[in-house]
């Protein structure tokens, strides 16, 4: 039988854990806790991905590992805890919303696997599935421990946008594109800074702006790319235009 890796395939197992855990608690109707155990396994999650790098135990058995973690807790957990906290009574439609966010997510863990060692070496290709599970849960800890009465409401329409951009086409950087090492704009540590205080004090508001920021980072910057490369190509083709246009000219003025 081959060896494997223990350490990082430990805390991979925290996060599957964490996945079961939070799914006995939605069954009690333990919401809340349910949705912090979920962003528990996040830190478990990150964790293995940087143990297994640090000491060069990446193997296709944790990758594989690692997605079937992923998918249990942060594809059918937080579409079973919406689902049970207010889609329950949508009938089918809430059981199609349910199944639309968790299938999507498999779909990108699976599109992940596939493109591990090529595409997504400095570079997530659509919404990572713990993020995008962050973004969902934290919104539903915002609305539960304010009380936003009403709120509730954005939560299906939250959970297909989040499902499009797991499976799209928008890129995320990793921490190696990061590179927060490396000098940066004065506005990115007062933006860090803010995040900081606003996580520190609210902790429900800060757990949201920081993952929709994160979120939005790559759907903002995949969408500028497009733009600068569109000016790019229509630069160069405008240029291509007038160097026929003067070549032209001078074989008529010969």
């Amino acid at each position: 039988m081959k060896k494997i890796y223990i350490l990082p395939n430990l805390f991979t197992t925290a996060n599957f854990f964490c996945g079961i855990v939070a799914l006995s608690w939605i069954f009690q109707g333990r919401f809340q806790s349910a949705a912090f155990i979920v962003l528990l396994a996040m830190v478990f999650d990150f964790v293995d991905g940087q143990v297994a790098r640090f000491y060069n135990a990446t193997s296709r058995f944790g990758l594989e590992y690692d997605s079937l973690a992923d998918f249990l807790t942060f594809g059918i957990t937080p579409a079973f805890l919406i689902y049970r906290y207010f889609l329950i009574d949508w009938g089918r439609v809430g059981i199609g919303l349910a199944f639309l966010y968790a299938v999507f997510a498999a779909l990108r863990l699976a599109r992940f696997n596939t493109q591990a060692k090529a595409e997504e070496k400095d570079n997530f290709v659509g919404l990572p599935s713990p993020v995008s599970a962050g973004v969902l849960l934290s919104f539903f800890i915002l609305i539960y421990r304010l009380n936003l009465t009403g709120w509730e409401k954005a939560l299906p329409f939250l959970m297909i946008l989040l499902s499009w951009l797991m499976i799209s086409n928008f890129t995320y950087p990793t921490l190696v594109t990061l590179q927060l090492k490396r000098k940066k704009p004065f506005l990115y540590l007062v933006a860090i800074c803010l995040v900081g205080v606003i996580f520190l004090f609210w902790v429900e508001v800060g757990l949201f702006v920081g993952f929709v920021s994160y979120a939005a980072t790559g759907l903002i910057g995949s969408l500028a790319k497009r733009v600068k490369e569109k000016r790019v190509r229509e630069a160069s083709h405008t240029s291509d235009s007038d160097g026929r246009i003067n070549l032209e000219a001078l074989r008529r003025d010969d």
